[in-house]
């Protein structure tokens, strides 16, 4: 069986952890500021959260297995030099932080699509830039109400549509059926699925049990079929050649009159002037949250930023207090699993990335 004695972690993390890492490995060579020293690098077997930048060569690291990520995507890890070849990728696991953000973009999301619901964008631009109580006439001069409403819309009863259905999707689920929601979902086979990889005990969706019916996004008439009944499009995909664009405008076609968008995945999902032409469009997107962009971050000046029909954040819904804790917590999970003998989760395939 492989051993694996030896941890770097190059981030912060709080004194308990460390300590608890610390009892997991034989030597721990932690440099929070990442000035890690070179006579260190050819004895570490598992990485947290990633390679010092002066690795660019297996032969640095020759003992080393793993590299836990702290993200879920891997995108970025996977474009570095070490990862392009070969040998990098046949002596190199690399593990993303998936399931850890259960604890924040699920709430995210369903803060969101509330406050796309209530209008809340609209009430707060008008406090905030006049200082006065905003008056229903000034409301609805800047709301499309045939899309909208009038009033605020509840959310009891509608349909969701998860695209891509993994930890965040699952928890999000979870979630949303205290308001009564119908959950659908979307994933390559249209297929149901057990959880797998790292979950944080109590959240999600682990028997795949909780949508109703799932629909496939590579057969074009099944995902026709599900956007059809998406009230709510939560998209929760990592940026893969095959999910690079895949909304186009004839898929914001498909959607109901005043349906609403959420996007936590990645900006290259969709084109940015896509998204605007669907919420211009007389029978298109009543609203969208968009904490990713395409592009990210979007320039200065960009329509989207002042569209009243639209909340973008920076990236941000991933953030939680006790972050790169968090990502810990799956690198003790990895290494409890490897001293069974068990395969390491969330390994991330370079040629699908992720």
């Amino acid at each position: 069986m492989t051993e694996y004695k030896t941890a770097a972690v190059t981030i912060e993390i709080s004194d308990d952890k460390l300590a608890e890492i610390k009892t997991k490995f034989e030597t721990v060579h932690y440099y929070p500021d990442g000035e890690f020293p070179d006579e260190y690098l050819a004895s570490v077997d598992i990485w947290y959260p990633g390679l010092p930048t002066k690795v660019t060569s297996v032969e640095q690291v020759p003992r080393t297995k793993i590299v836990q990520l702290a993200s879920a995507g891997a995108n970025v890890f996977l474009a570095k030099d070490i990862m392009k070849t070969e040998q990098g990728k046949q002596q190199i696991s690399v593990c993303s932080a998936s399931g850890i953000h259960s604890l924040s973009i699920p709430q995210y999301i369903v803060a969101n699509i509330v406050n796309l619901y209530m209008k809340a964008q609209v009430y707060t631009h008008l406090a905030r830039t006049h200082a006065k109580w905003p008056q229903r006439t000034e409301i609805l001069k800047m709301v499309n109400t045939a899309k909208a409403g009038e009033f605020n819309r509840s959310l009891f009863g509608k349909t969701v549509g998860m695209l891509g259905y993994g930890h965040i999707a699952r928890e999000t689920a979870r979630l949303l059926k205290a308001f009564n929601c119908e959950i659908i979902a979307a994933n390559s086979k249209g297929d149901r699925r057990p959880e797998t990889g790292y979950a944080i005990p109590g959240t999600g969706d682990p028997d795949g049990s909780l949508p109703s019916e799932f629909y496939s996004t590579t057969d074009p008439k099944s995902f026709e079929a599900f956007l059809s009944r998406c009230d709510v499009l939560v998209a929760s995909l990592p940026s893969t050649p095959a999910t690079k664009y895949m909304l186009t405008p004839k898929h914001f076609d498909y959607l109901p009159t005043g349906a609403i968008l959420i996007n936590v995945g990645r900006g290259d999902l969709v084109k940015s002037e896509y998204i605007l032409q669907a919420l211009d469009a007389p029978n298109g997107l009543a609203g969208a949250a968009l904490d990713v962009t395409d592009p990210e971050p979007l320039p200065d000046g960009h329509p989207l930023f002042t569209h009243p029909h639209v909340i973008v954040t920076p990236h941000a819904s991933g953030n939680f207090e006790g972050y790169y804790d968090g990502g810990a917590d799956v690198l003790l999970f990895q290494i409890d699993r490897l001293n069974r003998g068990e395969s390491p989760v969330n390994v991330v395939d370079p040629a699908k990335g992720y």
